[in-house]
Formats: structure tokens, sequence, C-alpha cells
């Protein structure tokens, strides 16, 4: 058994800056620059995500690398849109207008939207 003090969970990116606006300006969470060289990003119930630089070397998540659960993605997608972010489309999945799957089932899935940051990786929006 390894013993650990704390964990958490990262990514990368290709420009520190723009992630840092993108994750702390657009979608308001805390996010500051990290003494390890990238981004720190605190999450709900203290967790956080550490965002690291590499540059030309990066290449975009082929998985969603964070969900973010909110109260209204009606409101979410709103407040989203008004800031130049779009949600992505999905082939196969049955999203409205705006980009969101909504389920009126549980079982079949969340009501869901997603998103990319500036680096092309993928954020999910996920109706609580």
């Amino acid at each position: 058994m390894v013993t650990t003090l704390r964990s958490f969970s990262g990514f990368s990116v290709d420009d520190v800056d723009a992630a840092l606006r993108f994750y702390r300006d657009t979608l308001g969470l805390p996010a500051r620059t990290s003494d390890m060289g990238g981004l720190q990003i605190d999450l709900t119930e203290g967790s956080s995500v550490f965002v690291y630089p590499k540059g030309k070397d990066h290449a975009p998540a082929s998985y969603t690398v964070l969900n973010l659960v909110v109260p209204d993605i009606d409101k979410a997608v709103t407040e989203l849109e008004a800031a130049g972010v779009s949600l992505l489309r999905y082939p196969g999945f049955d999203q409205d207008e705006r980009g969101v799957a909504r389920s009126t089932d549980p079982a079949q899935g969340p009501t869901i939207g997603w998103i990319t940051d500036p680096a092309g990786n993928v954020i999910a929006l996920i109706q609580d």
C-alpha cells in the first residue's frame, strides 16, 4: 500500500496564459499559476487539477479531462455563449439546437454538453 499525502489529476495545454484566462475568466474557476510551472485549478470539495505546459508538443486529450456539474445547464450554456464558447456536436448523440444532450431517464445518462478549452481539451457540463 502506498501512503499518499494528497492526490490530484493533470492534463496538458499548449499555452498556459490562454488556459489561465479561460479557466479563471471564462469558466470562473479559481485558477492561478503554480510554482510547478503550470496552473493549479481548485475544484469543489478540496480537489484540484494541475494544468501543465507542453507547448508545441501538446496534443488535445482524446477524452473528457474535466467534468463540471452545474445546477442549470441552460444558464451555463447562455453564459458560455455570451463569452464566445459554443458546445461541441458529437455524431450519434441526440443534441438539441444548443448542443445539449438532454436525458429524461438517468439510466440513459445525464443531461450533458461539451466544450473545449483553448488547447482543444474536452470539458463536460453536466446538469445536477
